[in-house]
């Protein structure tokens, strides 16, 4: 199994990789996660200088909150698909994309969610000659850094969502699926997406891929086998 550390954010959960000379770092929470995410490096007895990149699965303000902080104040340099550069100088994943909610009842609790979090900014990203751009898939990158994986482009939850792949088969897949708030209906499907048709062709990409165990941004590891149950549930070929 994948060497990884898993930081619980409390919505957003994200994950350490041993690489070159320190750590990987995959998405962030949102802005005010910050000093919770110092609080559980220092516990799990890391510098935050020994992280050396920072990899977005994708630009929405729960996983790019402060990669601002991260990129500006301590230099390091992020890992983007080319699709998230737009998206992520705007600094606002609200008004973006047209998106759907996967259930009814879901969309009925982020009603109630929303009058609490009464914007999706966060302070804008802008991309470098430091930092790393993906284009799709990718077979090489991540080898280069000493991490044994894949990444693999998987829009749907939102148009610039990429996954990483491990050799081991163990997945970290931003929001491409999810165990979370299970009871309104997701069965391990995104709460929200921008493209429904492209959320199921990411999610079988990924199993075709060797896929063996998820790792979501929200909620728990889950084995991928759930992920051929949903599809079989709603007749996905």
């Amino acid at each position: 199994m994948s060497n990884y550390i898993r930081l619980n954010l409390g919505i957003t959960k994200v994950y350490l990789f041993p690489c070159t000379n320190g750590y990987l770092l995959i998405d962030t929470g949102y802005e005010t996660d910050y000093k919770k995410f110092r609080n559980r490096l220092e516990k799990a007895g890391i510098e935050i200088d020994q992280i050396k990149y920072l990899l977005l699965t994708h630009y929405h303000d729960d996983h790019s909150g402060f990669a601002n902080k991260l990129k500006y104040e301590f230099g390091i340099p992020l890992i983007v698909q080319k699709k998230s550069v737009p998206l992520l100088a705007q600094g606002d994943s609200g008004e973006e994309e047209e998106g759907h909610y996967i259930t009814r009842r879901m969309r009925l609790l982020f009603s109630v969610f929303e009058l609490f979090h009464k914007d999706f900014k966060y302070p804008p990203v802008l991309i470098n000659n430091r930092d790393i751009l993906v284009d799709g898939d990718d077979q090489r990158i991540l080898r280069a850094l000493g991490i044994h994986a894949d990444i693999l482009f998987t829009p749907g939850h939102s148009a610039d969502s990429m996954s990483v792949l491990c050799d081991d088969g163990v997945a970290i897949v931003g929001d491409a699926a999810m165990n979370f708030l299970k009871f309104t209906g997701t069965h391990y499907r995104p709460i929200y997406y921008s493209n429904l048709e492209q959320t199921y062709q990411s999610i079988q990409k990924l199993i075709s891929a060797g896929a063996q165990t998820i790792l979501p941004a929200h909620g728990n590891p889950f084995p991928a086998k759930k992920l051929k149950n949903m599809l079989a549930r709603f007749n996905i070929s």
